[in-house]
């Protein structure tokens, strides 16, 4: 199960990618999403505003055409830079539980 679904990610980008084109990329985004964080230990509403930001973020950079809603809306740049930083910014606060841990052995 998706943790965003279309609505989300079109409330966030104005694209005329299809909704099929935007579910691979919500689900591509959600594979990265555990790679990134223990998503176990994560609220349900956090994981969604992750999925729908960083999922809204990669149609920017899939689709020239796509434009931000909201007052910068036509500045590409701005709007991919205020994204990315939310991104950054909520996986850092939902990483508190890394997927991977370290290996305790070391090689001899």
């Amino acid at each position: 199960m998706a943790y965003c679904n279309n609505s989300d990610v079109l409330a966030l980008v104005d694209t005329d990618m299809t909704p099929a084109e935007i579910d691979d990329i919500i689900l591509r985004t959600d594979e990265r999403i555990k790679l990134k964080i223990d998503v176990g230990t994560v609220n349900a509403l956090i994981l969604e505003d992750i999925s729908s930001l960083w999922s809204a973020y990669r149609v920017f950079l899939k689709d020239p055409n796509a434009r931000g809603l909201g007052e910068y809306s036509e500045r590409r740049e701005i709007t991919l830079k205020l994204l990315k930083d939310e991104i950054d910014e909520m996986l850092a606060l939902a990483g508190g539980g890394v997927s991977f841990t370290p290996a305790v052995e070391t090689l001899a």
